[in-house]
């Protein structure tokens, strides 16, 4: 079991035996490192005196008898004798350690070397690690440490035997040692040390493990002593906590559960008998059933008031899952359901198998389950009905999409209103450019009446006659052209999606205006960068180019008279910008320019309908448009998707 799932008792029993057996742990452990410390530091500072005062003694074998008894020797003639007794400073160490050891047994000296003169003197294995130890650390004047020799615990006081001059004496090349010393300890080579070499080490062994045992003992029964304590101490406070604490909370909770089950009514009053906190907590128990009571009241209101609101938006709402099932409609959407509109989900769906070519509310909802935001999409069902959708994603604490918002609403009316105001815009800008097309017309024509008629008045030779019918066929084909572009402009068109050159449209559109353009002497600049095919309707963007255009072509009245204008890609977005040098648009009407109706050209001259047709048009594209304007001209920018 876990131990979230256990009661607030059980928790606190756990982690106050928990934090017992831990302290006691603790502190026994810090008993028994404190009392290792004390004997290791106490057995230290012993060995270290013993150390001192065997050196004080070898040092006075060294500077004081071994000479006197050298002298004495020399002088009896006796030089080559060696009394060992009374020359050899390990010797004495030796034997006074001996007598010593003979009072306290408990200490063991030893002074060894690598290459001793007496080979009982040879040093063993850890012996050799402590002169290697002392080489690889000279400031170093003494090594202590605890090491386990056979199956006792030993603490070991070392420090390095150092070649001096004197030393050399026996310890250095055979002839200068005395014949009684070679007599005893025979040898056929010098030993190779120099003075300051290290000869070997001298430590003194103090057996441990009895006194880290008793220490070991007394931690172990500061352990369990402490531990049985405080278990009585926990009993006695686990009482009081279980009266004053537990017990209160355990009927608070009987009564939430009873609350949340509902075999507890949520407005009613727990008294409080004790002023403490838990009685600041019944308390605070009855504020806040006080509080959610009104609020759950209060919410109840709510929530009829937005059924109601929810019901009577008269377009279809609805919550849909992920795999088209609805589970929330108002009245509008449920009788769209039941009327089997395409514009709605009827039934459920699998995203992975939906074809990607089919065009319909399916697809807008997968398309905003993967893009993770909302859409907004004019779409023509199969009904013959135009709608405009909007599909709003809901999500959860991973940011998935568990859920969305769909609205939709029927535009058909109102896509028919927005045609006939683009055939009557586009009618408008005919008659603007009805001067233009007529000098168009009106020149091939008088070409090929000139040649008709010489033809029939002049006589010709074949050749002249060929040349003359070229041309009469040439301007016939010159006004068939002209004609076929304005039928192509002015005729009704739903709304078709095909792959368009951007700047094949700009130049269409110059063609048209072409007579305007050059009678009001306007110098156009064209700075196009690379675009690929728009998936756009070619003859409504065309319509809204033109009206841009002849818009800019009125405005420019004075002497520089420029229209330039701009392509590029910003942000997967093309950018189409059409700027003027004209007059600009006064600040206080700008914000209305972009109304039906709504124009400022005397009367005759405009319908007030172009720039509104233009807005609906791009942003039946998904598209927007944008106008700045000063007293230096006015550029109106076009944003159209490079995909839809």
């Amino acid at each position: 079991m876990k131990l979230k799932n256990l009661s607030l008792n059980t928790k606190f029993t756990i982690s106050i035996i928990f934090i017992i057996l831990v302290f006691c742990i603790f502190f026994s452990f810090l008993i028994y490192y404190h009392l290792k410390q004390k004997v290791i530091e106490d057995a230290n500072e012993k060995t270290r005196i013993i150390l001192t005062q065997i050196d004080a003694l070898g040092n006075y074998v060294k500077e004081e008898l071994r000479p006197a008894i050298f002298k004495l020797l020399e002088e009896t003639g006796k030089k080559d004798e060696f009394i060992a007794e009374g020359m050899s400073t390990t010797h004495v160490r030796l034997s006074v350690m001996k007598r010593f050891n003979n009072k306290i047994g408990s200490y063991t000296y030893k002074r060894v070397s690598t290459e001793p003169i007496n080979p009982e003197r040879k040093a063993e294995e850890i012996h050799i690690k402590l002169i290697q130890y002392f080489y690889e650390n000279k400031e170093k004047e003494y090594w202590s440490g605890i090491e386990k020799i056979g199956d006792q615990d030993i603490l070991i006081m070392a420090k390095p035997v150092i070649t001096e001059k004197s030393c050399l004496i026996c310890h250095g090349r055979i002839n200068d040692a005395p014949k009684a010393l070679l007599k005893k300890y025979p040898r056929n080579k010098d030993f190779t040390w120099k003075e300051g070499d290290i000869m070997g080490i001298e430590a003194v062994y103090l057996p441990i493990a009895s006194t880290l045992g008793e220490i070991k003992r007394i931690a172990i029964s500061t352990f369990i002593f402490g531990l049985i304590s405080l278990l009585f101490l926990f009993i006695a406070l686990q009482g009081s906590f279980w009266n004053f604490v537990i017990k209160p909370l355990k009927n608070l909770s009987t009564l939430f559960k009873g609350i949340v089950n509902g075999t507890e009514p949520l407005n009613q009053k727990i008294e409080v008998k004790i002023q403490d906190e838990i009685g600041e907590l019944i308390f605070s128990f009855n504020q806040m059933a006080k509080f959610l009571f009104e609020a759950q009241e209060a919410t109840k209101k709510y929530a009829e008031t937005l059924q109601t609101i929810f019901e009577g938006i008269t377009d279809p709402l609805a919550l849909v899952n992920p795999d088209c099932t609805v589970e929330m409609t108002n009245q509008a959407y449920r009788l769209w359901m039941i009327e089997q509109k395409a514009a709605v989900f009827n039934s459920p769906c699998d995203l992975e198998k939906i074809n990607a070519d089919t065009f319909c509310p399916v697809y807008f909802l997968k398309k905003v389950i993967e893009n993770k935001k909302p859409i907004s999409e004019y779409w023509e069902g199969e009904d013959g009905n135009y709608y405009f959708m909007h599909i709003y994603p809901i999500f959860n604490e991973k940011n998935e999409v568990i859920k969305v918002v769909h609205y939709v609403k029927d535009i058909t009316e109102k896509r028919k209103i927005e045609e006939q105001m683009r055939i009557t815009e586009k009618l408008a800008a005919i008659g603007q450019l009805s001067a233009g097309l007529a000098h168009e017309i009106n020149n091939p024509l008088g070409g090929i009446r000139l040649c008709f008629n010489n033809l029939i008045s002049t006589d010709m030779d074949e050749e002249t006659k060929q040349e003359h019918i070229k041309v009469i066929d040439q301007g016939l084909t010159k006004i068939r052209e002209i004609i076929k572009q304005l039928l192509d402009f002015s005729k009704q068109t739903e709304l078709v999606i095909t792959p368009v050159n951007v700047h094949d449209l700009i130049e269409n559109v110059l063609k048209l205006t072409e007579y305007l353009i050059s009678k009001k002497d306007i110098k156009v600049v064209k700075n196009f960068k690379t675009i690929p095919n728009l998936l756009i309707d070619q003859n409504k963007i065309e319509q809204v180019f033109l009206n841009i255009v002849l818009n800019a072509i009125q405005a420019m009245d004075g002497k520089d008279r420029i229209l330039t204008i701009e392509t590029s890609i910003k942000q997967d977005k093309c950018q189409i910008s059409f700027s003027d040098t004209g007059h600009g648009i006064p600040e206080e009407i700008i914000t209305k320019i972009f109304d039906p109706f709504f124009t400022t050209k005397p009367v005759g001259q405009g319908t007030g309908l172009g720039l509104s047709v233009s807005k609906a048009i791009v942003e039946q594209h998904n598209g927007k448009i944008h106008v700045k304007s000063s007293n230096k001209g006015t550029t109106f920018i076009l944003e159209l998707p490079l995909r839809l």
